[in-house]
């Protein structure tokens, strides 16, 4: 799988026409012409189109795969809790190996299959921004502009797609890190465990036995991690039933798994929103739940989706604990506030803005969050 960057070095601009760079004022007779600038961007268009639709397919594929190991997966944990019960040790032995190459594999494709997302998501939103940039040089092309008009819409074009890869480079970190130290350690521990009941079953049957039942507890809780993770990841809910459904289930899995309360107000009625519209504002409604309730060890909640007809406003507060001024270099405030940055930083993408203050009665934080309506187009 090639670098996410690699789409920006195919087919080039000539250094003389390197869109980074714009002419000087004595430069500009000597400047790119914008018929050769247009050209260069429809030609970048078409390839970005013929990328995303290579993207789509292979992500079928792979999601196939996915699924069918699923199954796969959960036939062999079926089989092997008969066998168990049986007191079939041989078959528990020989079908041990394959469950855990099976889920191996499974893990691994639907790590393929986020990393296919992520990378069609930023094809997607580079070609946004193409699309805007040859719309806005085709008026200037037919006006025969001055070398002023010239160079504006360049510069101002690609600065926006350095910061998309950016933060997109700084969303896989975070994952890679999360997955490191959830998925990765369990099946870490998995594979200990099977190793000791493997050990235990010639000499103590019985204990071999209670390893077993110890490692299927924890298989279980495992997989109601990641399968938490992975919602987290792709929430399903927000292509099935939409942006407010997807937040309200989202709500509801913070309230079961963290204990706290949680209470959402929805104002106005929904557009029909851009896709990474909806799922920029479901993230900053993750964000801002995590950052109160994992970080700033809040007990309630409160989210305010405000549909107005120009822009949106989302606001949410909680009660959390700011972290204490000797704390403030720990693991935890850092990533909070690399993830708050993060978010801010893909806000402003978009022409939107994004304020954290403190409640007025010094308990908690609320976030505030506008950003101008982008319906998805037909």
């Amino acid at each position: 799988m090639r670098d996410d960057l690699d789409f920006f070095r195919d087919d080039p601009l000539p250094e003389s026409q390197a869109l980074d760079a714009p002419p000087t004022e004595s430069e500009a007779a000597a400047s790119v012409p914008l018929q050769e600038r247009l050209s260069w961007a429809q030609k970048e268009l078409d390839r970005i189109d013929r990328r995303l639709r290579e993207l789509r397919m292979t992500a079928d594929k792979v999601k196939e795969e996915s699924e069918r190991l699923g199954q796969q997966s959960a036939s062999i944990i079926a089989y092997l809790k008969q066998a168990a019960r049986r007191g079939h040790t041989q078959d528990v032995l020989r079908g041990y190996e394959t469950a855990l190459e099976t889920q191996k594999r499974h893990l691994l494709m639907r790590g393929q299959v986020e990393s296919l997302e992520n990378q069609r998501k930023t094809l997607e939103m580079y070609r946004e921004l193409l699309v805007q940039y040859i719309e806005t040089l085709e008026p200037l092309v037919q006006e025969q502009p001055g070398p002023q008009q010239q160079r504006g819409p360049s510069a101002s074009a690609v600065e926006l797609v350095k910061m998309v890869i950016e933060a997109e480079e700084k969303v896989r970190r975070r994952l890679a890190r999360q997955v490191h130290d959830g998925p990765a350690q369990a099946l870490a521990n998995f594979i200990l465990q099977a190793d000791i009941a493997y050990r235990l079953f010639e000499s103590s049957p019985e204990e071999a036995g209670k390893e077993l039942d110890n490692l299927r507890r924890a298989a279980n809780t495992t997989f109601q991690q990641v399968r938490a993770f992975i919602t987290e990841l792709r929430p399903l809910t927000l292509d099935d039933l939409g942006l407010v459904a997807a937040i309200q289930r989202y709500l509801q899995m913070v309230e079961k798994r963290f204990e706290v309360r949680t209470q959402m107000q929805v104002q106005g009625s929904p557009p029909n929103l851009a896709r990474h519209l909806q799922m920029l504002i479901f993230r900053a409604v993750q964000e801002a739940v995590t950052r109160a309730v994992v970080y700033g060890h809040a007990g309630q909640v409160e989210v305010t989706l405000d549909f107005q007809l120009q822009q949106i406003f989302l606001r949410i507060q909680a009660d959390s604990k700011r972290w204490a001024q000797e704390e403030a270099s720990s693991d935890e405030a850092r990533e909070a506030e690399e993830a708050l940055r993060l978010l801010r930083e893909q806000v402003e993408i978009l022409g939107g803005s994004l304020i954290v203050e403190p409640l007025e009665s010094g308990e908690g934080e609320f976030i505030e969050c506008l950003l101008p309506v982008s319906q998805e187009q037909s």
